[in-house]
C-alpha cells in the first residue's frame, strides 16, 4: 500500500466497501483501497481503556459459542476470553504451498526496495479452555503477523538458540499473567468455515476490563 494509506493496529479508518460476491460470510467485504483514509489510533494509555471500549460490545462468552453461532448464521469472526489459559508450545510450521512461494517471489519482482517475504519455520500453538460447560478445551496456533515478525527480529538479535526461549517470554511469559485479560481473535477462512484460526491477541489490564463490567451491572 502507498504510504499515505499505511496503518498500525488499532487505527481507525475510513474506506469503501462492498460485497464480496463470492463469499457468503457476513463479514466479508472487499475494501477499495484507493479510498482509504487513516482518520487515528487509539493508543494504549491507562491499561487499554479506549482500545477495549471499542472490542467490548464484541465480545462473546466464549469459542464455543463462537461456533455455535457460525452453524446458525455462518459467521466468520469473533473475540472471547479464555476462562484458562493451560499451555504454549512452538511445532514446526508448515512450508509455503508453491502459489505462496510464487507469490512472495512476484511482489519482491515489483518492488525491489521492499523487504523480501519471509517463511517464518514456527507455529506458536496456545492451549486454553474457554468459559462453557461443555468444553472440552482448544489449541490454536496463531495466525498474527507480529508473531512472525517477532521471530525475525529475535532471531537476528538472539540468534537460532535462544530464539525460542525469547519468543515464549514475549508471547506467554509477560502476556499471559494475572495483571492482563487476555482476549482472543479467532476467525475461518471461506473454505473452511467451520474451522477457526486464532488471529490475534487482545491484553487490556485486567482492572480496565473488571471495571467495564461492573459499570455495565451497576446500570
Amino acid at each position: 500500500m502507498g504510504e499515505d494509506s499505511q496503518f498500525a493496529k488499532y487505527s481507525i479508518v475510513e474506506v469503501d466497501v462492498q460485497r464480496h460476491r463470492g463469499d457468503r460470510r457476513p463479514e466479508s467485504l472487499r475494501p477499495n483501497l484507493e479510498t482509504l483514509k487513516v482518520i487515528d489510533r487509539i493508543g494504549t494509555a491507562d491499561g487499554w481503556h479506549e482500545r477495549f471500549s471499542h472490542v467490548r460490545p464484541l465480545v462473546a462468552p466464549s469459542l464455543c459459542a463462537i461456533k455455535r453461532d457460525q452453524a446458525a448464521r455462518g459467521t466468520s469472526l469473533g473475540i472471547f476470553r479464555p476462562a484458562e489459559f493451560t499451555g504454549f508450545r512452538f511445532e514446526p510450521a508448515e512450508p509455503w504451498s508453491a502459489s505462496k512461494a510464487a507469490i512472495a517471489n512476484q511482489l519482491d519482482l515489483i518492488d525491489q526496495d521492499l523487504r523480501q517475504l519471509e517463511w517464518v519455520p514456527l507455529e506458536f500453538r496456545y492451549s486454553f479452555r474457554c468459559a462453557d460447560e461443555q468444553c472440552s478445551g482448544h489449541d490454536m496456533g496463531l495466525r498474527d503477523w507480529e508473531a512472525g515478525e517477532s521471530y525475525r527480529k529475535f532471531l537476528g538479535r538472539y540468534g537460532k538458540q535462544a530464539v525460542q526461549d525469547k519468543l515464549r517470554e514475549r508471547w506467554f511469559d509477560r502476556m499471559i499473567t494475572p495483571e492482563k485479560a487476555v482476549h482472543c481473535f479467532v476467525g475461518n477462512v471461506a473454505s473452511r468455515p467451520k474451522t477457526f484460526m486464532l488471529l490475534g491477541l487482545h491484553y487490556p489490564h485486567r482492572g480496565v476490563v473488571e471495571n467495564v463490567q461492573e459499570s455495565l451491572f451497576d446500570t
